[in-house]
């Protein structure tokens, strides 16, 4: 008995020397998890917010594309109607470069003068609207 009686405190040192490291590793990872489940939250937060900056983003990417294709369809018809008018303006050079206007107009000015006239106005009718086409057309 008297060896138990010498133990006694040797172990109540122990066990109070182990419920003091008990408590400091409990006490550590408490905050460990604390500081792992407000990190969780703060990335479910960020979760949300990079989908809702995906989901906006591929939004924006859909319109571009839809913008892109109005675009080329609007430089498609432009282009159709360049061509159109390249030709025509093809067809006016060659009757120029085929008959001598100069001569003929100076020697009847009442024949020529009025078709010069007539031509120009709807060449110039003919530009105006294909300006306001091009115009139409960036203002969308």
């Amino acid at each position: 008995m008297l060896g138990t009686l010498k133990m006694l405190p040797i172990a109540l040192i122990l066990a109070g020397a182990g419920y003091a490291y008990h408590t400091t590793v409990v006490g550590q990872k408490n905050l460990a998890i604390a500081q792992l489940e407000k990190n969780n939250v703060i990335l479910k937060e960020n979760t949300i917010k990079l989908e809702t900056a995906f989901e906006t983003a591929e939004k924006a990417r859909v319109q571009s594309e839809q913008n892109l294709q109005k675009q080329l369809k609007v430089i498609g018809e432009l282009g159709e109607k360049n061509n159109a008018m390249q030709q025509e303006m093809d067809n006016y050079l060659s009757i120029f470069k085929r008959h001598d206007l100069t001569r003929l107009a100076k020697a009847k000015p009442g024949l020529i003068q009025p078709r010069i006239n007539k031509g120009t106005k709807e060449v110039f009718r003919a530009i105006e609207e294909a300006s306001k086409e091009v115009q139409n057309a960036d203002s969308n």
